[in-house]
């Protein structure tokens, strides 16, 4: 019994990578126009914005995290050696990528409330904080696991240190997105020149 429930949830989760791997890469055909619009707004190809400078880290990178994580699930030539120089990619990649994103989530952030240097700052302290808390727990205690030549990490620890990894990004995103909310619900929308000409004209 425990054998099957074993070879069911492996089999569930080669169904989910397989999955997410079709909706990437169809995603990815999908946008191909819009992203060849952005790169020919840009002024030139040596003064290109921060907007789509995070844009090509956030695509190119999680392109890069998904390949190195399924390799490593879906090869069937590891050896112990070579899982143990390979092992720790995939967790790597996956925090670089969730520092991308929180970067991305911070401008906007930051920018939503109207550049506030004191919204800035803590902003930059509560980033480098979790995303040292995201390094330690994703990375310590990790353990090389070779099965019918799949290369994986798992947890050698008595605590799964991964849990704490998505706690310190769902912390992160949960800051940002309460900040943003609270100036945005504290927006004026009367304040825009066109809203005060309605008020004296009817008209904009």
């Amino acid at each position: 019994m425990e054998r099957s429930v074993v070879i069911d949830s492996t089999s569930s989760e080669k169904y989910m990578r397989v999955a997410s791997i079709s909706i990437a890469f169809y995603d990815y055909i999908l946008t191909l126009p819009a992203e060849w619009r952005f790169y020919r707004s840009q002024p030139s190809l040596f003064h290109i914005s921060l907007s789509c400078v995070l844009f090509i880290l956030i695509r190119y990178v999680s392109i890069v995290t998904i390949v190195v994580s399924n390799y490593g699930y879906f090869s069937t030539n590891f050896t112990q050696h070579a899982c143990q120089q390979y092992y720790l990619a995939a967790p790597i990649f996956k925090v670089v990528q969730t520092m991308i994103s929180q970067v991305i989530l911070g401008v906007r952030t930051f920018n939503v409330a109207r550049r506030n240097r004191r919204i800035g700052i803590a902003l930059l302290l509560i980033y480098f904080f979790l995303v040292s808390v995201e390094w330690f727990t994703d990375i310590s205690q990790r353990a090389p696991v070779v099965i019918n030549g799949n290369c994986t990490s798992a947890d050698a620890g008595k605590t799964l240190s991964t849990w704490f990894f998505y706690l310190a990004a769902m912390v992160y995103d949960i800051v940002v997105v309460m900040v943003s909310t609270m100036h945005l619900l504290y927006y004026d929308p009367l304040s825009s020149r066109c809203a005060r000409s309605l008020l004296i004209h009817n008209s904009c």
